[in-house]
């Protein structure tokens, strides 16, 4: 159906579009441009004509998109499924957590002078300090099964997960105490980038805190880290997120976006976990053009590799900072409210759950 969809849109010479398809999906996963000239017997400009034809046409389709009806936010509907799924693994009976949030670095080379001109944002804003690398901040969130229902990729990588999560539309909207767009008592799970408010729960942070609290932490990262996995799967399936994109800097966040939805379709068809290892070549290629960006210690760069846990670990935790907040620091909240995250500690505690000793 999906295929059909996308093959309906991309009609683009004489090439057939199940050979530009395979071509896309072929880069996508990390192939080198001239491996994919010689297997699909195509010239490098097709090639890329293939790529970005794709990308427009997944991007256009109706039946990828991240939530019913094109929406940019799941519906109560489809939050309080995804709350019932995330109460299914929950250990601690979580359930009113209808998204799990975080952001990722996405890898670019570094962007041309004339180009952050263009756009109007500074060369070294898409340097990222922590993990010295050039891209953007891709702000995600995700449901139950890994699956992107939320997608922000507008902020360069020096900019903090908070600053970028309260400048989205749906950041902005939640800072309004009489929005209806989540359910009431239903909450967001995010990590310590975050700020704990009405809608929004986080680790409590600090290690000065009770064995109530230590437990709370535990229970939420067992759902949290969904997130995380999501970011794992979807930069271990499409490898071309494993090394630097060399393309233009305004092409990235379409490209990022056709890559999740793409992601979203393969889970939806039963391949969720269970994503092949790259091809040799593909390997060796992906490898070949991370190690032409070099660290500030000018050493050579690695190619981007999960760690036992399924994640990404090289581009999650970009943002992990309040720098760039007001005075430069973690916002308070105000003591005085019984946040949702206020109940999911008490509900801690009246289970008398400890965090396991393993």
């Amino acid at each position: 159906m999906m295929v059909a969809c996308v093959l309906e849109i991309l009609d683009l010479d004489d090439i057939s579009t199940l050979l530009r398809l395979s071509a896309a999906i072929r880069f996508f996963a990390g192939g080198s441009v001239y491996d994919i000239m010689l297997s699909h017997g195509m010239g490098k400009q097709s090639v890329y004509k293939s790529v970005y034809g794709v990308v427009n046409a997944v991007n256009a389709t109706a039946a990828l998109a991240f939530n019913d009806n094109g929406a940019e936010f799941p519906s109560h509907e489809e939050q309080r499924e995804i709350a019932a799924g995330f109460r299914a693994m929950s250990a601690a009976d979580f359930d009113k957590i209808i998204l799990t949030l975080d952001g990722m670095l996405v890898w670019t080379t570094q962007p041309s002078a004339a180009e952050c001109e263009l756009i109007e944002i500074g060369e070294r804003l898409f340097h990222c300090y922590r993990k010295d690398k050039f891209g953007f901040l891709l702000m995600a969130g995700c449901d139950h099964e890994t699956r992107f229902r939320w997608v922000d990729i507008k902020h360069p990588a020096s900019t903090s997960d908070y600053l970028a999560w309260t400048n989205t539309d749906v950041g902005i909207e939640l800072e309004n105490d009489d929005s209806d767009l989540i359910l009431p008592d239903h909450v967001i799970a995010g990590d310590n980038a975050f700020v704990e408010n009405m809608t929004m729960a986080t680790p409590i942070p600090g290690t000065q805190i009770t064995d109530v609290e230590d437990a709370y932490n535990f229970y939420l990262s067992q759902v949290r880290i969904t997130i995380e996995r999501a970011f794992g799967i979807l930069v271990h399936r499409w490898g071309i997120l494993r090394r630097p994109l060399s393309m233009s800097i305004r092409k990235v966040p379409s490209i990022v976006i056709c890559l999740m939805r793409l992601h979203n379709f393969c889970i939806d068809n039963g391949d969720s976990r269970r994503t092949p290892t790259p091809r040799s070549r593909d390997e060796r290629h992906i490898r070949r053009r991370a190690a032409t960006q070099r660290t500030r210690d000018d050493e050579r760069q690695a190619a981007v590799s999960l760690d036992g846990n399924g994640i990404p670990s090289a581009l999650v935790g970009s943002g992990h900072h309040f720098r760039d907040a007001p005075r430069g620091r973690r916002p308070r909240r105000n003591n005085n409210d019984l946040t949702p995250m206020r109940k999911m500690i008490r509900k801690v505690a009246d289970a008398d759950l400890r965090r396991p000793a393993f």
